[in-house]
């Protein structure tokens, strides 16, 4: 029985296994590194949180400013930096506003920030009922399915002995019919 043979194929599949987990996290930080080099080149150390409008202006896109309470900021970098938002706060001194200016590029999680923080997302309008209730209602129309019959509800439970002799009798009276008309039918 040879076991070194399979000590030997054993040890080089765990030398292979090591080798391809070094080349993948050499490969990442590589990419990492590089991307890194890139913000330096482009003097944009900063790619997430609050930083000034010039730094926002470089990207040359379109800029997009929130109105939040100025009691909410604190709680708005902190969602901010966990969503990944580049922006910079604007603040009027004699005003309890603060503006949020930050470009299209965010846009959408800047919306999940204010949805986070219980705020309405602008620019969404909360449209109309498809249906509007008339103006004057007809006399025969219910509010939900049915006939169409203003039926009076009343909160007193149907007697279900009443209806059990309301069905007896039915009945009977089917069973009376088809007695008749058996006599005439017997051989």
């Amino acid at each position: 029985m040879e076991v070194s043979g399979e000590v030997a194929d054993l040890l080089v599949k765990e030398g292979l296994q090591v080798a391809e987990l070094a080349a993948k996290l050499s490969g990442k930080g590589i990419v990492n590194t590089a991307a890194l080099l890139a913000a330096m080149v482009k003097n944009n150390y900063k790619i997430v949180g609050k930083v000034g409008v010039d730094r926002l202006n470089r990207e040359n896109v379109e800029s997009v400013v929130i109105p939040i309470k100025s009691i909410d900021l604190s709680q708005f970098e902190k969602t901010a930096k966990r969503f990944g938002v580049l922006y910079a706060a604007a603040k009027n001194e004699n005003s309890e506003v603060v503006h949020i200016i930050s470009n299209a590029n965010y846009a959408a999680q800047l919306n999940a920030v204010l949805e986070a923080m219980g705020y309405g997302v602008p620019g969404r309008e909360v449209a109309p009922s498809k249906k509007a209730p008339s103006r004057a209602p007809q006399e025969r129309s219910s509010d939900g399915r049915g006939n169409g019959l203003n039926q009076q509800r009343t909160n007193e439970k149907p007697s279900v002995r009443e209806k059990l002799e309301a069905l007896k009798a039915v009945a009977e009276k089917v069973n009376a019919q088809n007695r008749s008309r058996n006599k005439g039918k017997a051989r």
